[in-house]
């Protein structure tokens, strides 16, 4: 079982409710990192910070400021996995939190730090990847893309 907050996620409801049926504890929180000092553990972030961006500087910001919030929780974490919510594939949004992705990925190799698009099932299958996991990618509804 693991701590998972969602972080202003577009259908959260519905990804909360299929963690919570497989098992994990469930909580909400706002894209500003206002509940960060309440958490006594994550194990699971599902930042949703640059999701709702419309620019490449917006999504890069939304998505860097939501993960330096909650990285000395998901560092104390034996299994910490971050999924960062992305936009539209070809969308500047999807671009920049692929790119934050990447370099938060490489910056904290003990974490399990992926991209996925807006799909419910693909979010909720992320956040459930072990520590064998990958890292560092994007996926989509059908899986990793070719690129």
């Amino acid at each position: 079982m693991a701590a998972v907050l969602i972080t202003g996620a577009t259908e959260d409801a519905e990804i909360a409710r299929r963690l919570v049926l497989a098992g994990h504890t469930v909580r909400f929180a706002p894209t500003d990192g206002a509940s960060a000092e309440s958490l006594d553990s994550l194990d699971v972030l599902v930042n949703a910070g640059g999701a709702g961006e419309e620019t490449f500087e917006g999504a890069v910001e939304g998505t860097a400021r939501v993960l330096q919030t909650y990285l000395p929780l998901l560092e104390r974490s034996a299994s910490a996995v971050v999924v960062n919510v992305s936009g539209p594939r070809d969308s500047p949004s999807a671009a920049a939190v692929n790119l934050v992705t990447v370099q938060y990925a490489k910056a904290f190799p003990r974490l399990r730090i992926n991209a996925v698009e807006q799909d419910i099932g693909a979010i909720v299958e992320m956040a459930q990847i072990g520590q064998d996991g990958p890292t560092g990618a994007y996926f989509d509804a059908t899986g990793n893309p070719p690129w």
